[in-house]
């Protein structure tokens, strides 16, 4: 997936705030300071970029401005909130920081729109808050995120790698008005379709400013299309050092787990004393060392015409849409979003898909917006969470046991 969702504490706020903030002399290369994010953080006047304190304050549970709780103390190792990393596909990291300035612009600005896009159709469907009453335990929608965005180009190898770290506290105001901790379990059920949608977002705002056409490779990703995949392994240090990692480790009881420990044990500190001037050399003539004419990226530009269109892969996606729907496989609408946004070849805008889902389903658009953290789609109705609630089945049951874990451990569960 191109989203990561990981636990963060209160200590983590300086890593973002002033380990990677641009000071001048010395300052991480291609990093930025970061603005707060979310109708959540408007209601807490938090806005502009993000204070170490107030960063922490917010990851504590406590609002910045008068020091009152937000949400129960668990104490000090209590989790903060979740950071949701928003990865571009190699290809469109290369393409950002080798490319013509013009398409590197072309393709921060298309990041940009999407992880805007995917961040609100979390914040609308994913931030939400429990409430308990005679036992009776209600999930109902929250006011809005309180999280505060960076956006980074390098990765910890000093790689072309942009993503966008969304740190959204663990905190939310429920429609009561009371704040609580966020209800995670449903933050981490929408991970994979808001993934889906920030990349299918992507390849649209791609596609539409540059005429970018796109390919699916091995790994089941889509990728530019003319970007050389050898140029792509070789500007990902990192997953080849994991690699190496993974080769040297015994066989463990789970691949996830093996994977997770590779992540960790080879984790490197981002060099803060590189300049993006001194990088880009360094990348170019790494490149040139391989044989590979930089200069030769400025022929993605047009490729889309060489594929099908969007209008030629909606049969496809009505068809894939109408079996996950069939009652002998009752599928989530997070998933359906996230099968119709993986296949438009070219992507589509999140309305878009979203508009999709509702017409395959039989819900209008409005009332997709209303179920709050997603329903469950049985035929052609949709269940809403908390009738599933009423009926004795668990809202998130659709969820991975590690996704349920992280949830109970965020939200106090």
């Amino acid at each position: 997936m191109l989203l990561r969702a990981q636990v963060v504490r209160a200590e983590r706020a300086d890593y973002y705030v002033h380990d990677l903030r641009p000071d001048g002399v010395g300052r991480p290369a291609g990093e930025s300071a970061g603005l707060w994010w979310g109708q959540g953080s408007v209601r807490l006047g938090l806005r502009g970029e993000p204070e170490r304190d107030a960063l922490a304050a917010v990851l504590s549970g406590l609002d910045p401005l008068g020091d009152r709780p937000l949400r129960a103390n668990r104490g000090e190792r209590a989790a903060g909130g979740v950071d949701l990393v928003w990865c571009a596909p190699k290809s469109v990291s290369v393409l950002h920081l080798l490319g013509p300035p013009e398409l590197g612009t072309a393709t921060e600005d298309a990041h940009r729109a999407a992880v805007a896009e995917a961040a609100a159709y979390l914040e609308r469907e994913a931030i939400g808050v429990r409430r308990t009453t005679g036992g009776i335990v209600r999930h109902l929608p929250g006011q809005g995120a309180v999280a505060a965005a960076f956006l980074h180009r390098t990765s910890r190898a000093l790689d072309p790698h942009l993503h966008t770290h969304l740190v959204v506290a663990n905190v939310a105001q429920g429609p009561d008005g009371l704040w609580s901790a966020v209800d995670t379990r449903r933050l981490f059920a929408h991970v994979r379709a808001a993934s889906a949608l920030y990349d299918g977002h992507l390849r649209h705002e791609m596609t539409q400013r540059a005429s970018i056409g796109w390919e699916r490779r091995s790994s089941g990703r889509w990728e530019i299309d003319g970007i050389d995949p050898v140029l792509c392994r070789t500007f990902s240090q990192r997953a080849a050092s994991m690699d190496e990692h993974l080769h040297r480790m015994p066989v463990a009881r789970s691949a996830r787990g093996t994977i997770r420990a590779a992540f960790h044990s080879d984790r490197p500190d981002k060099d803060a004393r590189v300049a993006m001037d001194e990088l880009r050399y360094s990348w170019r003539k790494r490149a040139d060392d391989l044989g590979i004419d930089l200069t030769n990226m400025v022929e993605v530009i047009g490729r889309a015409h060489r594929h099908p269109t969007d209008a030629d892969v909606q049969g496809d996606l009505s068809s894939d849409v109408a079996e996950h729907n069939g009652v002998s496989l009752p599928a989530t609408k997070r998933r359906l979003l996230a099968t119709v946004a993986d296949e438009a070849r070219q992507g589509l805008p999140v309305h878009l898909v979203e508009e999709r889902v509702a017409m395959a389903v039989g819900v209008s658009p409005r009332g997709i917006e209303r179920m709050a953290g997603g329903g469950r789609d049985i035929g052609r109705y949709v269940m809403p969470e908390s009738a599933r609630t009423q009926v004795g089945l668990d809202p998130f049951s659709s969820l991975s046991r590690r996704d349920q874990r992280l949830g109970r451990e965020v939200g106090g569960r």
